[in-house]
């Protein structure tokens, strides 16, 4: 069974709905593919997911390191393999990391087998996409090490959505002659949702390559991660639905989310400015910069986040 929609009691997430031009690329037409305790939106056009779906149960989570890592990165068998992003394709003596969107360790849970199954099919290729190894073991770690931390310490279920930005002027790789070319994704997202205090909650983070292809990376800070649910379907041609009425951040629901003062405005300004737009390796084309906001949707709104996590 793949992800379930109703595994928070009173608290239904569905997966997203798919604009036109998203379901035109996505395999089968946006169908989930099924796995263990995920399901995935494939993008055939990239080779990549366009969402991912998982459930934890934080009551009973395995101990770490209680299912080995086996590192079988193989084909999906519900996606013809010449539509996936493989390792020849994507990520052989390059600095990107074969990164998980739907997290092993999230999948340990509850029955032993079923865990270890659902471990195993983490490593298909769309589940898999190219993540510039600083970005993975800092920025990215960091959101998913204080998900899995945040479940376990509260015992409680969540449902987490998972994707990467991907723009028409994302940068080209190729990795070897011969080799279909490929291109990297300019960011990733990833929403988490969760009954917390007695009330349906919504967290979404989003981070970007660029800020991490850098001499000197940013360092995880969630004034730049945490962002409104709406900023991600401006993104990413998602709808979330009723999901995005439980975003403590949503549009009219404070004035300004609290913790925020100007001097985190002004850092946070002053660090996307200086962010390169350029593509350090391993060639130099331009990522797309974020969307410009439209006149209902002002750049404040669209980047700022309170200094602590908001649920």
């Amino acid at each position: 069974m793949g992800f379930d929609a109703n595994f928070i009691t009173g608290f239904p997430v569905s997966l997203p709905e798919l604009g036109e031009q998203t379901k035109q690329s996505s395999f089968n037409n946006g169908a989930p593919l099924e796995h263990t305790r995920f399901s995935i939106i494939f993008n055939k056009d990239r080779g990549l997911a366009t969402c991912t779906a998982h459930n934890i149960d934080g009551g009973s989570l395995l101990s770490a390191g209680s299912i080995a890592r086996n590192d079988n990165f193989r084909a999906d068998p519900l996606v013809p393999s010449d539509l996936q992003v493989d390792n020849n394709r994507g990520y052989r003596r390059n600095p990107w990391d074969r990164g998980h969107l739907v997290r092993r360790r999230s999948l340990h849970w509850g029955d032993v087998g079923e865990a270890e199954q659902a471990d195993s099919e983490s490593f298909y290729w769309t589940n898999i996409a190219p993540q510039h190894t600083r970005l993975h073991s800092t920025a990215w770690g960091n959101i998913e090490d204080w998900m899995l931390n945040f479940t376990d310490a509260g015992n409680k279920k969540v449902s987490v959505l998972t994707g990467p930005v991907m723009t028409p002027n994302d940068p080209v790789h190729q990795n070897a002659p011969g080799e279909d070319s490929i291109r990297i994704p300019a960011g990733f997202w990833k929403i988490l949702a969760v009954q917390n205090e007695g009330r349906n909650k919504a967290a979404a983070f989003l981070v970007w390559q660029r800020d991490f292809d850098r001499d000197n990376p940013v360092e995880f800070d969630p004034v730049l991660e945490q962002v409104r649910i709406t900023t991600i379907e401006f993104l990413v041609g998602l709808s979330f639905g009723d999901l995005r009425e439980a975003d403590p951040l949503r549009f009219g629901s404070r004035s300004t989310p609290p913790g925020i003062t100007a001097e985190d405005r002004d850092r946070l300004r002053e660090r996307r400015e200086s962010s390169p737009t350029a593509f350090a390796a391993p060639q130099p084309e331009e990522f797309a910069a974020p969307p410009e906001p439209t006149p209902v949707m002002q750049r404040s709104a669209i980047v700022t986040g309170p200094t602590d996590i908001v649920l």
